[in-house]
Order: structure tokens, then C-alpha cells, then sequence
């Protein structure tokens, strides 16, 4: 029996012992005798309790989630002692973590040691930490004695890899060469298809060439390198040694050179010297770019031109065109170019150019996008491409065959964006004549795409097909009480993967109560690490969340964003194209639609009679709440003002010292904004739809489009989908889905 099952197994013995050999006695116990039993058996259920919390791996998840998450192992991540509590701690750490950002190490050193006696559960994040300090200090020996630390307990820790490579990181700074080079040898040798075993190659690279002996093995491990990684950490540097021994490079040693000394190389007529001598099927792309880095427009243009049918990647075709018409500035000459591309370049990312071929040529469109459907059924843009070809049917009143195409499209592209569209319409063609089936179809909407725009305008349609109701149509509040006061706070969401995911049995369940207490410390890095060390990667909640703590929002968004979608895809594909489901929880949401800058919205909203969540989802579509941001026209900060109307609000305000400047206070920006936003309401009534159409293109565009059309008041979703601005016309949509995700996430109740 092992030793941590010893003291309950004794305790049931003596238990047994003393309930056969002892008779139940006639006259009562003393008092003390009572109170040594009852003692007794307390400390029988708490070491029960115990016994029971380590040996969890047959329990169902549900109550191994309770025992062990929910406290039982809590005690191994963090263990209180007078003089710091777990705030305390958290707080202490978030300290430290900014004197290293400093490089304040002294400080960082002394808070870190510190944490060692409150934190065991996070003792490899302190031994990292406090190593990063000592090498700041330039102090190698105790870098390598703390890392060496990690590396001896590596079958307790996931982190013995990155522990090993910094060990060799050390030793090449301190110039201890050949115990730098054993080092990385051994990471390359235990650790083979990791990128620290591809880094390593890059430091051998280095190490080999100090010695004129080991000089062709210094050429075969920069190239090596260079050939994997053409554009890492170190490709600029492998370039510069590869350069410097070879006399008289090949075409396969000129492109290495000339990829990876491009992305950061200020020599670019050397860079362009090697690329133009390299192997152009590999070359093309990076030559033609460092051509128009060095104002060389109409060579690089060629290139990129020519080099297109080398392509072996979507995305090389992508950057390629889009830089081609960044720099072609005739739209005559860019229709003339992309057809001569799309004659050679059949795949990959030929749909890509006949798309954008469709978009410059509106006569040709609907033959172009007919192509795409056709030829690249399974692309990227055939779904949009399809939606292209059943709006001229739904606009034209083809009700029939809008039906029957849609629902073709739908079995095919049931993840794609224009999908929630496609099924919108359809019901709402259904409406006139088969009212039970649109309902079916509305209903189907709001199941399987929840947070999308249509899913809210389905709510309002069954509003009145089921509830006898007018449809509220896009309404907001002016008098709201439940907007929160504060912004999100990031570090308390329920975002930490499974613990299945982060290893096996108790393990993995430590390594999950592990990564819940750096989120709350809001640790990003060091979480980032943990998911690496352990998964393999990222996952996009995690990353989300990292990047909007660490202050890049607009990355946060992006990469939310981006992993929804591709939850939504995976689920299509997973079901063998039969059916997709809803992606994301509720905390994942609200990674997707976070709050910022809360109180200043509150109170802009009461003084302006707006809804707050509307304020929100406007700064949401505007800049990614970047208050930096510059648009290409000239709109600044969050709320994207141009500094003519920012400067005529202003004096709305009485604001006589404003400066363009102040657009990037959110003060300024977020009153000024939401004073203008108040404005367009008036014009229109209060309509909160071409209100923010008009924030988009300008109020007299808007009323034009309102006077021009019937379909505003008749049918006003159809309004919507006419809008002769594309740009407009997505950005209702835009703010009208972020603020109704807005409302249902952080509202009671929702609208």
C-alpha cells in the first residue's frame, strides 16, 4: 500500500479494532472521553477527504472538476503566510513581471524570491523569471544554476525544453563556446521537431563558424537554418554569416541569402543582388516586394507579375495582387493586368484574382463570379461569389427561384458569411405565402447563428409571425440602467481550456489550476508559454485574451474573431457536411465584445440621451477601440472623427481651444463622438438605423437614400441591402450585430 494511502488505512483499522473489542457500555461517557471521540472521527472524514482528493482519476469529470479545481489542489498553487494573502500575491507578481519590462532586475529579482514561498504551484515561472534577471544583470552563473534547476525536475515540469535552450542561450552570451555547443546539440538531439531545435541550429550555425575547422559545418548549419526559416528571429543574421564565407555563391546559396537578409536587411541593393541571382521560384515574391521597398515600382510590378504562375500558396497570390493594384493606380490598367494573370494562374488563387477582376469590372461581374462557382467550387470566395449571383433574383422580385437556388447554396455553404443572409431572405419570401415555414426558417436562424446580424432581425420577424407583435425592428434605449459600470474584467472569464488538454490524469488537472491563476494574475506571457509548452499552441480564447490585457486590442478581436469562425467551419467539416453548430461560450463572446472605456460611455450616453451599448458598438467598428487609430481618410481615435466635423462638434461643445490633437483623448473623442452620433439621431427622428448609416456616409447621403427609396418604410431590411455604399451598407450591419451581441451578453434582459 502506498504511503498516501497509509494514514486513512490505519485509521479504518483501529476504527474496526475498537468498535469489536470495546462493549457498549450501560452508564454515559465523561465529557472527555465524548470530545476525544468526537475529534476522532473529524479527523477520520478530513483525512478521508484528502485521501479521496489525490486519487481522483476514476471519478466522472463533473465531480473531479469540484474536488479538484474547485480547491482541492488549490493548496499546491498557492499557499498563504502573514505578511502576503492571495491579492497580495497576485498583485506582487504583476510587479515584478513590469520591473523586468523595465529591466528595474534588481526589484524584479527581489519580488520574484519573494513569491517562492507563496507560490509552489508556479515555482518554474519564478525560476524563469528570476533567470531573465540575472542574464539582465550579466550574471550567466546564476542564470545557468537556476535553469539547470528546471532542467533536473523536467519530468515534473513541461518547461525542461525551453529551460535546456536558454542554458545554451546563456552560454553562447558568456562566451563559454563548446559548452554552448554541447548544449544545443543536445536540445537539437532530444528535442528534434521543436522550434527551440531549429533555433539551436541557427546558434550552431554561429558557434562552428568561430573556428576555421568547423567552417563547413558552420555553411551546412546556416543553411539549414535559412532553408526552414527563411524569415525567423535569426534569418538576418544567418544571411550576413552565410555571406561572409561563402566566396562564390550558388543560385540555391544566393536565394538564402537574399530571403533572409530581406525583412531586415538596410542594404537592399545587396538584398536585390543575391534575390535576382537566386532561383526565381522561389525568389519572386520576396524580389518583386524589395524591388518597390527600393522604389523600383515598375520592376517590382513586373515581377510580381511574371513570378504569379510560381505561386504555391493562396496567400502569396493574395499579397502578390493586392500589392500589384496598390501600385498600379489606373483602374483600366488593373482590369488590363488582371486578366492577363487570370489566363495563367488556374490554381492556386485563381479565384482570388477573378474576384477582385469582379469587383473593378461591375459589366463583367456576373459571368466572373459564375467562373468562381464554377472552377473553384470549394475556394474561399465561392460562397461570396454565390451570394453575388442570387441577389440579382431576390432584388428582382424572382421569389421562386431565389428559394430553390438558396436553399441549393445553403446545403453547400452552410458556414460561410452570407450564409445567415441567404436563410434571412428566404423565410422572409416565405412570409407571403407559407407562413409555417418561415417561421421554421427564422427559428432555424437564430439556432444555428445566434450572434449574427439576420439572427436578430429573424427575432423581430417571428415577433410577428408568432407573437402577434410589430417587428421593433433596429430599436435602441435612451433611459438603460444595466450597462456596466466597469470594463470587462478579463482575467475572471472562463476561458482556460480543458484539463485533458494540458496532460493526463491529476497532471492536467495541476497544469488547468496552473494557467487559472495566471490569468488572474494576468500573466500573458507566461500563459502563452504554458498552452505552447503543453498543446502545441495557442488557443484562439487564450490568445485573445493575452493580446487585449497586454494592450494590443485590435490583435485581441482579430484573433477571437478568426477562431469563432473557424469552430463554426470545423464544425461543417466534422459532420461530414451535414449540419454546423454555434461557436463560442459566453466568456468567449465577450472576448469578442468587450467593454472599454465604460464610464466615459455612461456618461456620454445619459448626456446625449443615447443607448451606452450603442456608443460601445460604434467605437467597436470604428477603431477596435485603438484610441491611435488613423483611417486612410483621416478619421482619428476611437470613435474616428475627422478633425472638420470633430472641430465643428467641438464648438457645438463650446470646446473654443480644440486642437486635432485632442481626437486621440477618449475623453475628447468618445464626447465628441457621442455628441455627433446624438445629432444624426435628430435628423432622422430617431432612428437609430440611418443614424449609424449616416455616421458611416454622411448625413445627406443618407437622406437621399431614405427619400429615394420606398423600401424604407415599407420594408426596411430590404433598405438596408440597397444601400448604394457598400461600405455604409456593412456597417450598419456591423454595429447593429456588435450591439445586440452587447445587449444579450451584459443585459438583463436582453433585447
Amino acid at each position: 500500500m502506498s504511503s498516501s494511502n497509509q494514514p486513512f488505512s490505519f485509521f479504518m483499522k483501529k476504527a474496526k479494532t475498537i468498535a469489536v473489542t470495546k462493549p457498549i457500555q450501560p452508564k454515559p461517557r465523561n465529557v472527555f472521553s465524548a470530545l476525544a471521540f468526537g475529534t476522532l472521527g473529524v479527523i477520520s472524514v478530513l483525512l478521508a477527504f484528502l485521501w479521496l482528493t489525490q486519487q481522483t482519476s476514476w471519478l466522472p469529470a463533473p465531480i473531479k472538476n469540484v474536488l479538484v479545481s474547485g480547491g482541492g489542489d488549490d493548496h499546491r498553487i498557492f499557499t498563504a503566510n502573514v505578511t502576503l494573502n492571495r491579492q497580495d500575491a497576485r498583485a506582487l507578481y504583476r510587479s515584478a513581471l513590469t520591473d523586468l519590462q523595465e529591466s528595474n532586475y534588481e526589484a524584479a529579482l527581489s519580488k520574484f524570491k519573494r513569491l517562492e514561498s507563496v507560490y509552489p504551484g508556479l515555482q518554474d515561472f519564478l525560476w524563469l523569471h528570476e533567470a531573465e534577471a540575472y542574464a539582465g544583470q550579466g550574471n550567466e552563473w546564476a542564470v545557468q544554476k537556476k535553469l539547470t534547476a528546471l532542467v533536473d525536475k523536467q519530468a515534473l515540469s513541461p518547461f525542461g525544453t525551453v529551460a535546456l535552450y536558454r542554458i545554451g542561450q546563456s552560454q553562447f552570451r558568456g562566451s563559454e563556446w563548446a559548452a554552448a555547443q554541447k548544449t544545443f546539440s543536445e536540445v537539437r538531439n532530444l528535442y528534434p521537431n521543436t522550434d527551440y531545435a531549429l533555433g539551436s541550429l541557427y546558434y550552431l550555425g554561429a558557434l562552428f563558424d568561430k573556428e576555421a575547422a568547423t567552417q563547413p559545418q558552420a555553411i551546412a548549419s546556416l543553411k539549414g537554418y535559412l532553408s526552414q526559416c527563411p524569415n525567423c528571429k535569426f534569418s538576418a543574421e544567418a544571411a550576413d554569416l552565410l555571406e561572409q564565407r561563402l566566396t562564390t555563391p550558388n543560385a540555391e546559396e544566393h536565394t538564402l541569402i537574399g530571403l533572409g537578409g530581406a525583412s531586415a536587411s538596410k542594404d537592399l541593393k545587396k538584398t536585390l543582388s543575391h534575390l535576382a541571382k537566386g532561383n526565381r521560384p522561389s525568389t519572386w515574391l520576396t524580389l518583386g516586394k524589395t524591388q518597390i521597398r527600393a522604389e523600383q515600382i515598375t520592376s517590382g510590378v513586373q515581377t510580381l507579375t511574371n513570378g504569379l504562375p510560381f505561386a504555391t500558396q493562396l496567400d502569396e497570390v493574395r499579397e502578390a495582387v493586392d500589392t500589384i493594384l496598390a501600385h498600379t493606380p489606373d483602374n483600366d490598367k488593373k482590369i488590363a493586368l488582371l486578366k492577363a494573370i487570370s489566363l495563367k494562374l488556374p490554381n492556386p488563387g485563381g479565384d482570388y484574382v477573378l474576384w477582385k477582376l469582379a469587383q473593378l469590372d461591375e459589366a463583367q461581374a456576373n459571368g466572373l463570379y459564375q467562373q468562381i462557382v464554377q472552377n473553384y467550387p470549394k475556394g474561399d470566395y465561392a460562397p461570396e461569389s454565390g451570394w453575388q449571383l442570387l441577389w440579382p433574383l431576390l432584388s428582382s422580385g424572382q421569389d421562386a427561384l431565389f428559394i430553390q437556388q438558396g436553399q441549393a447554396y445553403l446545403s453547400r455553404y452552410p458556414y460561410s458569411k452570407a450564409a445567415p443572409k441567404v436563410l434571412f431572405w428566404i423565410a422572409k419570401r416565405l412570409e407571403k405565402s407559407q407562413s409555417s415555414q418561415a417561421t421554421q426558417t427564422y427559428q432555424r436562424l437564430v439556432d444555428k447563428y445566434p450572434g449574427n446580424y439576420y439572427a436578430f432581425r429573424a427575432k423581430g420577424r417571428l415577433n410577428v409571425l408568432v407573437g402577434g407583435k410589430p417587428d421593433p425592428g433596429w430599436p435602441t434605449l435612451t433611459n438603460r440602467i444595466d450597462y456596466p459600470p466597469a470594463p470587462t474584467d478579463f482575467n475572471t472569464l472562463d476561458i482556460i481550456p480543458e484539463a485533458s488538454q494540458f496532460g493526463p490524469n491529476e497532471q492536467g488537472w495541476q497544469l488547468k489550476n496552473t494557467a487559472k491563476e495566471l490569468q488572474r494574475i494576468g500573466a500573458a506571457d507566461d500563459l502563452k508559454l504554458l498552452a505552447t509548452e503543453t498543446m502545441g499552441k495557442v488557443p484562439p480564447a487564450l490568445e485573445s485574451w493575452a493580446a487585449q490585457v497586454s494592450g494590443d486590442r485590435a490583435k485581441g478581436l482579430r484573433a477571437m474573431r478568426d477562431g469563432l469562425e473557424q469552430q463554426v467551419k470545423d464544425s461543417f467539416i466534422n459532420s461530414g457536411g451535414a449540419d454546423i453548430q454555434p461557436a463560442g461560450t459566453t466568456d468567449e463572446l465577450k472576448l469578442l465584445y468587450p467593454l472599454y472605456f465604460s464610464d466615459r460611455i455612461s456618461g456620454a450616453a445619459v448626456r446625449n440621451k443615447l443607448d451606452p451599448f450603442l456608443i460601445q458598438s460604434l467605437m467597436r467598428e470604428e477603431s477596435y477601440f485603438n484610441e491611435f487609430a488613423i483611417s486612410t481618410s483621416n478619421a482619428r481615435g476611437l470613435m474616428q472623427l475627422l478633425p472638420s466635423t470633430a472641430k465643428e462638434v467641438a464648438g457645438w461643445e463650446g470646446l473654443s481651444n480644440f486642437q486635432t490633437s485632442d481626437l486621440f483623448s477618449p475623453d475628447m473623442n468618445i464626447r465628441l463622438g457621442s455628441r455627433y452620433l446624438a445629432h444624426l439621431h435628430s435628423l432622422f427622428s430617431g432612428n437609430a438605423m440611418p443614424a449609424v448609416g449616416a455616421y458611416n456616409g454622411g448625413p445627406n447621403a443618407m437622406k437621399r437614400w431614405v427619400q429615394g427609396s420606398s423600401s424604407f418604410n415599407n420594408d426596411p431590411d430590404f433598405f438596408v441591402e440597397k444601400i448604394p455604399y457598400e461600405q455604409s451598407r456593412d456597417y450598419i450591419k456591423k454595429v447593429f450585430t456588435s450591439y445586440w451581441n452587447y445587449s444579450r451578453l451584459y443585459s438583463q434582459p436582453a433585447i
